[in-house]
């Protein structure tokens, strides 16, 4: 299922989730905030791409460790990991969610993963490429890089936990 477009770029939050079809009303409005209105042009293409009437969504805290097990496609988790490493040489200043995170030493919204997905592909998937276990970052990959960044010089404002949406897809 499609997920609605915005009517245009100054749309608000609130009227956009009132669009939401009944068929979606199961997705956490975190998750309709910070990725289908936020990055509404990406999440309509992927809602081809992905039926999330299938997917079931579960909150979870993360300990640090549980967080270095969210995986990527090594060519964008290295990716992943040159944007940390500019983030703790400051030059991310300016940029709300750094600027949070450097503060908090936690994301200010949960991302989002899938939980041993492997037989279904990922949006960034080239060829016959599958999620990879035991979770595959799907949205919050530029919060994903800041936090592991701070997990490996343990920085001094680092959460114990991380709040995180891990999705599920039935088949």
């Amino acid at each position: 299922m499609e997920i609605p477009k915005l009517i245009d770029d100054k749309e608000n939050f609130a009227d956009y989730l009132l669009r939401i079809p009944a068929e979606l009303k199961h997705v956490p409005e975190d998750i309709i905030r910070t990725w289908f209105w936020y990055h509404n042009e990406q999440a309509v293409e992927f809602s081809k791409f992905y039926d999330f009437t299938k997917w079931k969504f579960t909150a979870k805290a993360f300990t640090n460790d549980q967080i270095l097990e969210i995986r990527h496609y090594e060519y964008y988790l290295k990716l992943l990991d040159g944007k940390g490493d500019e983030f703790l040489k400051g030059r991310m200043k300016g940029y709300d969610t750094a600027d949070y995170m450097l503060a908090n030493g936690t994301f200010p919204e949960p991302i989002l993963v899938v939980e041993n997905g492997s037989i279904h592909k990922h949006h960034h998937s080239i060829e016959d490429e599958t999620m990879l276990e035991p979770y595959h970052i799907i949205e919050g990959q530029r919060r994903l890089a800041f936090v592991r960044a701070m997990i490996r010089v343990e920085h001094p404002k680092l959460k114990a936990s991380h709040r995180v949406w891990v999705a599920t897809i039935e088949d």
